[in-house]
C-alpha cells in the first residue's frame, strides 16, 4: 500500500517534471515566445506593429509586412482598432476581409479588402454609417446592386454610393 502510494507520487512529479523539460526544449528549438502580447496582430504605417496587448514596438522582420496595414496620420491607432473591429463585423455580411485600414486627417476612413473593394467611411458619422451598411447588405437588392462592384461610399448622408468596374 505505501509502495502504491509511492508509485502514484513518483509517476505523478516524473510526468511533471519531463512535460515541463519537453516545454522548455520545444520552446527552445522552435523559438516560441512564452508572451503571446508581444505577438503582431496589426501593422502599423509599414514600420511598426501593434501587439495583442495593443503595444507598439518597431517592427523585427519583413514577415510582419503581410499583417492587416493600419496608415494613420497624426491619430492613435488604439482609437482606429477598435472602429476595425465595428467595421469588419458588418464587412463578414458579405464575406468582405479588411487588407487594409487608413485613416486621412480630415476625418475619412478607408478600407481596402482583400479582393481590392475600395470602402470609405466618415470617423465622426461612423455608427449611423455603419447602421447603414448592415441594412443594405441584408437587403434583397444588395445581392444584385454588389455584383462587380468596385467601391462603397457612405460619406453621404443617408446614402450609399456603390462604384463599379
Amino acid at each position: 500500500m505505501i509502495f502504491s502510494a509511492f508509485l502514484k507520487i513518483f509517476c505523478f512529479f516524473s510526468i511533471l517534471f519531463f512535460g515541463s523539460f519537453i516545454q522548455t526544449s520545444m520552446s527552445k528549438y522552435f523559438n516560441v515566445k512564452k508572451d503571446f502580447g508581444e505577438i503582431p496582430y496589426f501593422n502599423f504605417n509599414d514600420k511598426k506593429f501593434i501587439s495583442q496587448r495593443g503595444e507598439i514596438s518597431d517592427s523585427r522582420s519583413s514577415q510582419f509586412l503581410s499583417l492587416l496595414k493600419i496608415i494613420i496620420e497624426d491619430k492613435s491607432p488604439l482609437e482606429l482598432i477598435d472602429n476595425f473591429y465595428s467595421i469588419q463585423e458588418i464587412l463578414l455580411i458579405k464575406d468582405l476581409h479588411i487588407a487594409k485600414l487608413e485613416y486621412k486627417n480630415f476625418g475619412q476612413i478607408k478600407i481596402q479588402t482583400i479582393n481590392k473593394k475600395l470602402i470609405t467611411f466618415q470617423d465622426f458619422k461612423l455608427e449611423n454609417q455603419l447602421t447603414y451598411l448592415k441594412l443594405f447588405f441584408e437587403s434583397k437588392e444588395s445581392k444584385n446592386l454588389l455584383i462587380d462592384f468596385k467601391s462603397i461610399d457612405l460619406r453621404h448622408k443617408n446614402k450609399i454610393a456603390i462604384g463599379y468596374i
